[in-house]
């Protein structure tokens, strides 16, 4: 049952990040652009100033939020492919394994993203979104050796 759910959550992780690559350039400019507004709308003093300065400001944090997207989102990505592959007992080197399989998807996804008009395949991309899953699979390595020693402790 646990490898079905995360079979599932890492198959719309895929779809998700397939599906926001496939964007052109400028719905893509333009939906981060509007996450951006809507997360700085909470601000009291962005509300207040004039729509030029709040265009001025999201067109700044523009890059910032578009590569911590990609980070966070292979993250997550690490996190479910190491999970998922955890509970294969016949799988060696299961880290190592989750994390070829995100560097793999994230060079995948810079290549489609040849193929969308105005987008652009970037190493950089592919190298946040490896640093991103690295950190994903080291917190569930943590997290695996926490339990272990929880479990060593208290006889489970």
């Amino acid at each position: 049952m646990k490898k079905t759910i995360f079979v599932v959550l890492l198959v719309i992780l895929i779809g998700f990040i397939f599906s926001m690559s496939g964007e052109n350039a400028e719905k893509s400019y333009n939906t981060s652009g509007q996450t951006i507004r809507v997360v700085l709308s909470i601000v009291p003093e962005f509300e207040k100033q004039p729509e030029e300065v709040k265009v001025n400001i999201i067109n700044e944090l523009q890059s910032i939020v578009r590569k911590s997207a990609h980070f966070i989102g292979y993250m997550i990505l690490g996190i479910l492919a190491s999970c998922l592959i955890l509970h294969y007992e016949n799988i060696n080197k299961k880290y190592p394994l989750a994390f070829l399989i995100c560097v793999i998807y994230a060079i995948l996804d810079e290549i489609h993203q040849l193929f969308v008009p105005g987008r652009a395949g970037q190493v950089r991309d592919v190298l946040i979104d490896s640093a991103g899953s690295l950190l994903g699979i080291i917190i569930v390595m943590a997290f695996e050796k926490l339990l272990i020693k929880f479990n060593k402790k208290h006889k489970i």
